[in-house]
């Protein structure tokens, strides 16, 4: 399961032959918007998004926007926590330039937009050694990056490609990263599937590209936790940590959360491998893996044994559990 985002309705914008000009957003000292500019521009003219000499580093921005609670106001946006990359610079701003043009800007063309209920704006933020940073403004309903007159195509992955970069820069390396434990036991009313519960914990999520893996960088240290059902409560019942060649473990990791869909008639995805049986009851035991991979982020994975197997994670919820993790989770822990 990918970010889960609410689809209110599809709109159409019209673009515009003259030149609109772009409300600037206001800045903080990190160079990020603290605010978002009401109007838009369409228009495009040549040259690059920004300037690439010069450039120290580049700040993926978020600007939270909350979506309104219901017969309330909207609440004021507010800024998110910034993310500064500066290291691999120049090949950012690279794939910032590489955005392709979109030859409807110049030719007043209607435009299709979602209007998805995204809880951030996104911006890039340029900083230069000398002069203000270029500031370019992400449109993810209309598939646009604009700056300075200059509207180009939100295609290629420019954030995802950002954050590959982010994830090197935030690697301490495998000895500094503290091994997980496993706590003695938790509610068996977190595992409900039909009450309000706590997700998976997914460090990694923040980080991870749109099609990304669970586990996108390499691991430092796993501890698989084997939990039994005892009354209301999961007691732990056995553990194994292991911190040296870790990386078919993050492969298997990776396989078994890894959601199969399909396109139905409609073209909308239906998954292929979810597990029915997750809503007919609780599992007998549970296998808990907390998986740390060189940055320091950690992502759980559950893993419902017995008569219902099936895996639960940040990025998927009750798919079918693969034969090789259950393996590698005896293997570990004892059949």
């Amino acid at each position: 399961m990918r970010s889960v985002l609410v689809l209110l309705t599809v709109v159409m914008v019209a673009g515009c032959s003259g030149a609109v000009a772009t409300e600037q957003p206001p800045l903080g000292a990190d160079g990020c918007p603290t605010a978002w500019p009401a109007r838009h521009e369409w228009d495009d003219r040549p040259g690059p998004l920004v300037p690439a000499e010069g450039a120290v580093s580049v700040t993926l921005c978020e600007l939270l926007t909350p979506l309104p609670t219901q017969g309330g106001p909207r609440p004021a946006p507010a800024p998110g926590e910034a993310r500064k990359l500066t290291i691999h610079v120049a090949e950012m701003v690279a794939a910032i330039n590489a955005l392709p043009s979109d030859e409807r800007s110049s030719a007043g063309a209607m435009r299709i937009c979602t209007a998805v209920g995204y809880g951030e704006e996104l911006s890039f933020s340029v900083a230069y050694r000398e002069g203000p940073p270029a500031v370019v403004l992400l449109d993810r309903n209309c598939g646009t990056a604009r700056h300075d007159g200059r509207t180009r195509l939100l295609r290629g992955k420019p954030i995802d490609t950002f954050k590959a970069f982010h994830r090197r820069q935030q690697a301490v390396g495998a000895a500094s990263v503290p091994t997980p434990s496993c706590p003695a036991g938790f509610a068996a009313v977190r595992l409900d599937i039909d009450r309000p519960r706590d997700f998976p914990r997914d460090d990694v999520a923040r980080d991870r590209g749109q099609e990304g893996p669970l586990l996108p960088s390499p691991l430092a240290a796993v501890t698989a936790c084997r939990y039994r059902a005892e009354k209301d409560r999961f007691v732990l019942a056995r553990e194994r940590s292991v911190r040296a060649d870790l990386e078919r473990d993050r492969s298997l990791l990776n396989a078994a959360t890894d959601a199969e869909t399909v396109k139905d008639e409609g073209g909308g995805l239906l998954d292929v491998n979810h597990s029915p049986c997750v809503r007919d009851g609780l599992p007998s035991r549970v296998d808990v893996v907390w998986a740390a991979d060189v940055t320091g982020a950690v992502a759980e994975t559950r893993v419902w044994r017995g008569r219902c197997e099936a895996v639960f994670a940040g990025t998927v919820l009750g798919v079918v559990a693969e034969r090789a993790l259950l393996g590698r989770l005896d293997a570990w822990l004892g059949g």
